[in-house]
């Protein structure tokens, strides 16, 4: 099976547990206008069928940055119209714990450039991160919500493309 092939294959009907159904390719237009990117031509063309998909095929492994171990997670998609409110709440979250004294929840906790598009069931984000790359094909990483490392790190880097990261999947 090629590289592409199994893009197509892990992201099938036959591997979708539940999802909520279509979404309109509009609304993902006006989600990129909204928060000013350009989501990966994949990633677009799944959640119009399967919006806020949950896999079969849903967990993969990772070198976790923050907590300095291999890892494994799995994901849930979340669906069109949250990935916005998510984003805003992560936000005001981190404006809301500025009168915290515990800085380790205020310090750098969320960067308006990460996208999420998916949930561990934990809490912590699968994300796009435009941070340093504004193209429509960003690397992965994964958001921990609860740790930062010594240098208040939040961030592990997970697949190089939204293509690599679906066919990181089992």
């Amino acid at each position: 099976m090629g590289y592409g092939e199994k893009v197509v294959k892990n992201l099938s009907k036959e591997n979708v547990l539940v999802d909520y159904g279509t979404v309109n390719i509009n609304q993902i237009r006006m989600l990129e206008k909204n928060i000013s990117v350009i989501f990966p031509k994949e990633y677009s063309e799944f959640i119009v069928s399967h919006n806020g998909a949950s896999l079969v095929i849903d967990s993969f492994d990772f070198y976790d940055e923050v907590h300095k171990r291999d890892s494994r997670e799995s994901i849930a998609f979340i669906k069109v119209k949250n990935i916005q409110e998510t984003i805003c709440d992560l936000l005001k979250q981190s404006t809301n714990d500025l009168e915290d004294t515990d800085i380790f929840k205020c310090y750098n906790y969320f960067d308006k450039k990460l996208i999420p598009f998916g949930d561990t069931g934990g809490g912590d984000y699968i994300c796009f991160d435009y941070r340093l790359h504004s193209q429509d094909n960003p690397p992965i990483v994964l958001w921990c919500h609860d740790n930062c490392d010594e240098n208040w790190n939040r961030v592990s880097f997970v697949a190089k493309s939204f293509e690599d990261f679906i066919n990181m999947l089992y």
